[in-house]
């Protein structure tokens, strides 16, 4: 005979698909006729923008464009010049299937990049980008919860579970104008940029959630071509995304992840001439995604017997990713940056090239990464070079300050370099500080034991001594009270109510 097993379902997120692909950035331009000859190139950049994606079936679909950023210096003035050109590109995955209500996040970033000036107006470039995905979906687990029979025992174990109430995911673009106000001269050329993007509070409203945030917008610039004067220049405005999540009230917890999925910048002049007044415009798209749960408590059969006949017991283990902690914290790291055998007028701009970190548990949850620091600088001849150099850093937290329920967890981490200090150059380096500001959902990977299917063919059980009136048994210290009752075919009150017993767990030695 079969017995009915209650089912209750879980709402879960689900990583459908989660990995890079490379794409090869392979390109050769000569300069136009406005940029002046090529004495040395200082740094190249590839600067890929994510533009458009799309999931259709069981396929993700990226497309972008790489900005292509060539630094040297020319070879009349030895001034810093710069020219960019762009390279499109896509990538598409197969997920393996075609998920429901299913939500991308997704970043690229550089591999490695050679360059080489092949004549004075001819770059020759090689290098690689990776696209990576995480594509998420909602999706249904199901639980044993109750077994049905007069004659069954059934293990209930309680447990607190993050119930996927729904991801919601927005994408928009934002246009700046940004003006010069006599504070810093017009620019003529744009060097580098940067961007992050920092989300910092929120508005719940029903069935939706308004996130709202700062990008930070940093750049270097020339204000004069001919004495190649440089300026570096930081802008910071509000962003805020109204996010639709039916269900999401005052009492969920949910976890929000703003990208950054390109920018571009371009200086704008009023009029013709030279004298006329310039500002910059740039363009930012942005993705905000919001998912939201909701705390249940639920219960399941984590194990079962018959005090009356044999059972066929089919269990099978399951884990659930529980949100345990958003972490949203600073901290500063110190390097050092040793710079060539040459005195040094002017450190023109020091930036963060790269950036990557993981999350780890040692005792401590230790939070360990990489930045790629880019020094720019004259020399004692006012003329440019560069330097760079990967530097690791560690920030520990205790895992006291964090509700981790275990000592697995996965983590998604967004980091960012949000300001960068430096001093003046000394014993041939220079001492940067770097402010890193980190926001990172926290999820304990909680593993059980869940009673599948509990079948009998109605036989009585064998080794059941039915003869005896009293049973004595010498129970040790710390023994389970389930594991006595399961091994003589009682049950756990019968147990309890005999002995006076009121714990799950016999606290000292001695017969029961």
């Amino acid at each position: 005979m079969n017995y009915d097993i209650s089912k209750d379902s879980l709402s879960v997120r689900k990583i459908e698909f989660e990995g890079c692909n490379e794409i090869p950035i392979d390109i050769d331009f000569s300069l136009p006729d406005y940029c002046p000859d090529i004495q040395r190139v200082l740094k190249c950049q590839i600067c890929p923008n994510i533009t458009s994606r799309s999931i259709s079936g069981d396929r993700l679909n990226i497309d972008g464009n790489a900005i292509i950023r060539v630094i040297y210096t020319d070879s009349e003035s030895m001034k810093v010049r710069c020219y960019e050109n762009s390279m499109p590109f896509s990538s598409s995955v197969d997920i393996k299937c075609t998920p429901q209500d299913a939500f991308a996040l997704t970043n690229a970033r550089v591999e490695y990049i050679n360059c080489r000036a092949v004549s004075q107006r001819k770059i020759d470039i090689h290098g690689a980008i990776s696209v990576c995905a995480t594509v998420f979906s909602k999706n249904t687990q199901e639980i044993s919860s109750f077994i049905s029979g007069k004659d069954i025992q059934q293990k209930l174990e309680n447990i607190k579970v993050s119930d996927l109430i729904g991801i919601g995911q927005q994408q928009f673009s934002v246009t700046e104008n940004l003006e010069f106000d006599g504070a810093k001269p017009s620019p003529e050329l744009i060097i580098r940029t940067n961007m992050f993007l920092t989300l910092n509070d929120y508005k719940l409203m029903p069935n939706k959630i308004l996130v709202k945030g700062e990008a930070i917008l940093k750049l270097l610039y020339i204000d004069n071509i001919e004495t190649g004067s440089t300026q570096t220049v930081e802008y910071t405005f509000p962003v805020s995304q109204i996010v639709d999540i039916p269900g999401i009230d005052e009492t969920s917890k949910f976890v929000m992840n703003g990208e950054i999925l390109g920018h571009e910048e371009q200086i704008i002049s009023e009029g013709l001439d030279e004298n006329s007044k310039k500002s910059i415009s740039s363009e930012i798209r942005i993705a905000m995604t919001v998912m939201a749960y909701r705390e249940k408590k639920v219960k399941i059969v984590s194990d079962a017997y018959s005090t009356e006949y044999d059972l066929t017991l089919m269990s099978e283990p399951f884990s659930l990713s529980n949100l345990s902690d958003n972490l949203s914290d600073s901290f500063s790291s110190k390097f050092s940056v040793k710079i060539p055998e040459q005195e040094v007028s002017k450190i023109v701009d020091v930036w963060s090239d790269v950036c990557s970190a993981k999350l780890q548990n040692k005792d401590k949850l230790e939070l360990k990464g990489k930045i790629n620091l880019c020094v720019l600088a004259l020399d004692a001849e006012n003329i440019p070079f560069y330097v760079e150099r990967i530097v690791e850093f560690i920030n520990e937290k205790p895992l006291k300050d964090l509700n981790l329920k275990t000592e697995e967890f996965n983590s998604e981490i967004n980091i960012v370099p949000k300001s960068i200090g430096y001093t003046i150059p000394k014993d041939g380096k220079i001492d940067v500080k770097v402010n890193f500001e980190i926001r990172t959902a926290l999820y304990s990977n909680e593993k059980y034991s869940m009673v599948k299917s509990v079948s009998s063919e109605g036989l009585k059980l064998q080794d059941k001594d039915c003869t005896a009136t009293l049973m004595i048994y010498y129970a040790s210290d710390g023994e389970k009270i389930w594991d006595i009752a399961r091994k003589y075919y009682t049950s756990v009150n019968a147990i309890k109510s005999e002995n006076d017993i009121e714990e799950d767990v016999i606290q000292t030695d001695g017969l029961i």
